[in-house]
């Protein structure tokens, strides 16, 4: 193509360079070569076409329609498959009337043409006309029985007509195939939960978690119907455990935070329930009733904002007894590694290497390791249940002050 020869030749020689390009899927350096090829005079429909599709390949959609209007008017033997090109297109971005023009455009050169009867259908899918797009994915599956799209539209248009088992039946086809297995086994499971069949439903939704998703939406769309039918199920503690790994991804997805509080409290005694409910002073006197439960002496208080109450205690009376900070805290949010890292790093400001977190949220599994090392001892609920009950018959003990520890003694 650099050569000293007829531009014409070199124009060809660009195209063919663009059409290895475009075979192994290089489609930005294959843009650039018929880029060459055309400004070189080389007006060679073909050229034209395969621009248009290396641009669609790479997402430039607004760049590769021009391209393929322009071949329409162009030339019209190129009218199926650049309408195909372009009906693609418009599906794509959700213009289906506009769409269904150009697949009807290729159906009118060949009535049997299967990927424009497909698309068509897609189009009537979406629109939510279910009984029309069924019509034509029926006569084309025949034919395609394994096509994964075709029964992932054919499972949506059964579905949108409340014909349940037709649609499981499609989507179990679909849902062999990786792209499609996450929403198809969701899609399952929604079908099953409108039979009422929630353990089928719960099967299909443990199924797609399985897959991992990286699609982040859909990943939680699948984990809440989980929750929901666990609820449904009468099942709170397996609810909690899954509404804890939605706070993980995402802490302000739907209603989560709000459903997790609702759970929790109604697995917990009604000491707990007041045991967090109390306000201000009543919450720390309790608290120091708890500290002196777990056979250690409170000697000072202090209330930093509304999640935490600190109270610094000791093992013993003496003046070399293991000084310990044990945090309450009342907010029912996620605990993660980095909230320890600052309790840590506040209770070491104080010479103090040994704390004790108490709380009713639920820690990450990372937050939970960094804990063990950091000499962090969290008491959750279970835990904290016999002690809250302790508390009840607990008088606060009254200590000796020693001026040189400078400790203000709480009774």
């Amino acid at each position: 193509s650099k050569n000293k020869v007829d531009e014409s030749e070199r124009a060809k020689v660009h195209a063919l360079i663009g059409d290895c390009y475009f075979k192994t899927e290089e489609y930005p350096f294959a843009i650039v070569e018929y880029r060459h090829a055309l400004d070189e005079g080389y007006y060679s429909p073909e050229v034209v076409l395969s621009l248009g599709k290396s641009l669609s390949k790479i997402g430039k959609n607004e760049e590769a329609l021009s391209q393929f209007l322009t071949l329409l008017k162009l030339d019209n033997n190129y009218k199926s498959i650049v309408s195909m090109e372009i009906g693609i297109i418009y599906y794509e971005n959700r213009q289906y009337e506009t769409a269904l023009k150009y697949f009807d455009n290729v159906l009118e050169l060949d009535k049997t043409n299967k990927d424009a009867l497909k698309y068509k259908a897609y189009c009537f899918v979406n629109m939510e006309n279910y009984v029309e797009s069924i019509s034509i994915m029926e006569t084309v599956i025949k034919k395609n029985q394994s096509d994964t799209l075709l029964n992932y539209n054919l499972g949506r248009a059964y579905k949108g007509r409340g014909n349940y088992k037709s649609a499981i039946k499609y989507y179990k086809v679909s849902s062999h195939d990786k792209i499609y297995a996450v929403k198809s086994l969701y899609e399952i499971a929604l079908c099953y939960i409108e039979l009422k069949n929630i353990e089928l439903a719960i099967t299909a939704l443990d199924l797609a978690i399985e897959y991992n998703s990286p699609d982040k939406e859909l990943k939680l769309a699948v984990l809440y119907t989980l929750v929901e039918c666990y609820d449904k199920m009468k099942n709170i503690n397996k609810a909690i455990e899954v509404l804890e790994n939605i706070i993980i991804i995402d802490s302000n997805y739907k209603d989560v935070s709000k459903k997790l509080i609702e759970y929790k409290e109604s697995r917990y005694s009604e000491g707990i329930k007041n045991f967090f409910r109390l306000e201000k002073d009543e919450f720390a006197e309790r608290a120091l009733k708890i500290v002196a439960c777990m056979n250690l002496i409170p000697y000072s208080l202090k209330t930093t904002d509304k999640k935490y109450l600190i109270i610094f205690a000791k093992e013993g009376k003496s003046l070399h007894s293991t000084k310990k900070v044990i945090f309450f805290r009342k907010s029912y949010s996620p605990i993660f590694n980095e909230e320890l890292i600052q309790l840590y790093d506040y209770a070491v400001s104080y010479n103090i290497v040994n704390s004790i977190l108490v709380t009713s949220a639920m820690a990450s599994p990372d937050a939970i390791r960094y804990a063990t090392i950091s000499r962090i001892d969290i008491i959750g609920v279970k835990r904290l249940e016999s002690l809250v009950e302790k508390s009840n018959f607990t008088n606060l003990p009254v200590g000796v002050t020693r001026s040189e520890e400078k400790l203000d003694w709480v009774l």
